[in-house]
């Protein structure tokens, strides 16, 4: 039996890619990580565990640490919001973000960093602005050579491509699909299909802490960190309100102000409110430099409660951890950067996500071996 065993629950952002995905992601950068940090790391083959989830093994024999890996599987039901259609999707966007700027307190809302509101509106501004734009320029053009109305024609089918082309490329589609979704969850109208994957989700981390674990973790990332605030009222109504001293939270590229700062969120205010006055340790890691995430904000800021669970708020710190060349170069993909909370680095930080979830270090220890090299 191992020394250290640990269990982690990992919910995803956003994003229809499955389990396959994530499972190939850390296996590649467990071996990164295992060149680096110079430990024996080896990742399992991907099991199905029911209700759609899935489970691989980590073992880490340099550290003699084993972890079951459990991926809770949402890509069906964020597959079921994906809107394809595009003049839909555009009509929601407007809708959404309709709904966003009107119920916001933009009081807390300005304090948000500035790279975060312009990776909130870009995608909108994109996806309107850009035909206008290119239709504009192609009309002149094609006038030269065409008659009224083939001109116009001609000019508005070469810029709608041109410009899809484009938004596809930064990824607009993608963030205006996460923008209509968590308009719907800040509406408060619950969504049977989402109420019982919650229900679901919590039950099986819950009955998972009966288990002979030294430490259980739930990751979350992205919009898997706004999800994770039912899920963890849940569980804390199971636990009298206090989590067991082995369980943490993890919440990384979180967004969880984008909801709390919707005055109209009431279903979801009650929700954090609840969660502030929980009992556990909680990590949320966020950077500046991921424009999707709402980095260094309280996640409880918008709530009346001054309580709070033992909460560490912290940068990754990317750049100390990685050499400047390929800093640089890993910082130029905006989209990618948002996924740099699950990979490794040239040089091996206390936070590092393989080191977190393969290593024999609890992630209380983790935190404060991170404080240690990163004082304020």
């Amino acid at each position: 039996m191992a020394a250290f065993k640990r269990k982690i629950f990992y919910l995803s952002g956003f994003d229809p890619r499955g389990a396959r995905f994530y499972h190939q992601l850390y296996t590649e950068q467990a071996t990164i990580y295992a060149r680096n940090s110079g430990h024996a790391v080896t990742v399992g083959e991907r099991e199905r565990a029911g209700k759609g989830n899935s489970r691989w093994t980590v073992s880490d024999r340099t550290s003699d640490t084993e972890t079951d890996f459990a991926f809770l599987g949402w890509d069906d039901v964020i597959r079921a919001h994906w809107v394809k259609n595009p003049v839909r999707l555009l009509v929601r966007s407007l809708i959404s973000y309709w709904g966003f700027t009107r119920g916001m307190d933009w009081e807390r809302t300005r304090r948000f960093p500035r790279g975060s509101l312009i990776a909130f509106y870009y995608p909108g501004a994109s996806a309107i602005l850009l035909p206008l734009l290119f239709g504009l320029l192609l009309w002149l053009a094609f006038s030269l050579l065409l008659d009224f109305p083939w001109d116009l024609a001609a000019a508005t089918v070469t810029a709608i491509a041109v410009a899809a082309v484009i938004i596809r490329k930064i990824e607009s589609f993608w963030m205006l699909r996460f923008i209509i979704f968590n308009n719907s969850l800040a509406s408060g109208e619950p969504d049977e299909t989402i109420e019982q994957r919650l229900d679901e989700m919590a039950a099986t981390i819950n009955a998972a802490l009966a288990e002979s674990n030294d430490e259980l973790l739930f990751v979350t990332h992205s919009n898997g960190s706004i999800m994770a605030v039912p899920i963890m009222e849940r569980l804390l109504a199971m636990n009298g309100g206090a989590m067991p001293p082995h369980f943490a939270l993890m919440t990384l590229g979180s967004c969880i102000p984008l909801i709390g700062c919707r005055r109209d969120s009431k279903r979801f205010h009650a929700q954090l409110e609840a969660v502030a006055k929980g009992h556990f340790l909680w990590l949320d890691l966020g950077s500046i430099t991921d424009g999707a995430c709402i980095a260094l904000i309280d996640p409880c800021g918008s709530c009346v409660t001054d309580a709070r669970p033992a909460l560490h708020i912290l940068s990754p710190r990317w750049f100390k951890y990685c050499d400047p060349a390929t800093y640089d170069a890993r910082r130029r993909n905006k989209y990618e950067v948002h996924f740099e909370y699950l990979r490794t680095f040239d040089r091996i930080s206390p936070l590092d996500y393989i080191g977190v979830t393969s290593g024999g270090r609890p992630l209380a220890q983790s935190i404060e071996a991170f404080k240690a090299e990163n004082p304020v």
